[in-house]
């Protein structure tokens, strides 16, 4: 998210609390950050295959569902006064045995009933205190069916990231293509099918976003640039039709060896080289592919390299004990 922010303040807004974003993992089992009406719909619509993953690990360590419901009122009397950090649970459940209570963590998490915040107040480190959600999130209504969460939300991603097509929509979300296209066939959803030069594949937009494109003046219209982070949505939204922001590029220059998006440089749309930053001297540091920059191109990407810089800094802790590593965490911020 900072990397997205134009100024320090507003990165450093999105980080607080209070901000309006929760972030669960969802899609794909992949963390998203996202408002709360949007992050229940996100939650219901994807319940059953990250429950069903969890009840898996659970069972190959051994841990029944018996088990697990009957640490899971134990772990919620002990959060009912307040949050607190998973070691601390960890001792006061000590007698049920580590396996147990990470299971049962990590099912409550995924069910809902149990979310997190991250008390470090800055992007570099996490100090994850677990609550109940009812307490840490009133408003989070987790009670949608998931077929109209899951209409709801595609809905939502076919809104922001038309056109796209079937194979796109059930990558990005991780659904079967019966229950993508059961959802795509939404009465309330008015659906355009169109051809793109991206794939051979029919591709779907609403019909007032098509509108919208077909008046736009393109001799004005321009996204201009930007320093997505590892893992944006940007890019992690399509899979057959990522040529539209690749063109002839090979995907590796988006994305790692294990299919993670890469913290890349995108101008108009289109991917022309990718960034880092650089925990030593605390610095981003970009740089483009050959044959996609020119000199005014590299005036433009060092002046955003310098504003997300500032950023990066002002939200910057040192000397703080992390799990993971800063340079990571910068990306995936």
């Amino acid at each position: 998210m900072l990397p997205r922010a134009a100024h320090a303040d507003a990165a450093l807004a999105l980080l607080d609390q209070h901000s309006g974003l929760i972030t669960l993992r969802c899609m794909r089992r992949t963390l998203h950050a996202l408002p709360v009406d949007l992050a229940a719909v996100a939650h219901r619509a994807t319940i059953h295959y990250r429950l069903r993953d969890a009840a898996r690990r659970a069972h190959n360590v051994g841990v029944t569902a018996h088990l697990i419901d009957q640490i899971n009122a134990e772990l919620h009397s002990l959060l009912a006064d307040g949050p607190m950090p998973y070691r601390q649970i960890e001792a006061e459940l000590a007698a049920a045995g580590t396996a147990v209570v990470r299971a049962t963590v990590k099912t409550a998490w995924e069910g809902g009933s149990l979310t997190y915040r991250n008390a470090s107040g800055c992007w570099n480190a996490e100090r994850r205190l677990f609550g109940l959600t009812s307490q840490l999130h009133p408003d989070l209504a987790l009670d949608l069916d998931p077929r109209t969460a899951t209409r709801i939300l595609m809905r939502a991603y076919v809104d922001r990231y038309g056109p796209v097509t079937l194979a796109d929509a059930t990558w990005w979300s991780a659904l079967s293509r019966a229950a993508v296209v059961d959802a795509l066939d939404d009465p309330a959803l008015a659906l355009l099918e169109i051809a793109t030069p991206w794939s051979p594949s029919p591709a779907y937009m609403p019909a007032e976003r098509y509108e919208q494109f077909t008046t736009a003046d393109p001799d004005i219209h321009s996204s201009g640039l930007h320093l997505l982070a590892h893992e944006d949505v940007a890019l992690k939204a399509y899979s057959e039709t990522r040529a539209r922001y690749l063109a002839d590029l090979n995907p590796r220059h988006a994305f790692n060896q294990i299919g993670e998006a890469l913290p890349t440089v995108l101008v108009d749309g289109q991917v022309h080289g990718t960034w880092t930053w650089n925990p030593a001297i605390r610095t981003v540091v970009p740089t483009l592919l050959p044959g996609r920059s020119n000199p005014g191109l590299t005036r433009q990407t060092a002046h955003a390299a310098e504003e997300h810089t500032a950023a990066l800094r002002t939200g910057w802790r040192s000397a703080l004990k992390t799990d993971t590593h800063p340079g990571q965490l910068a990306l995936a911020v």
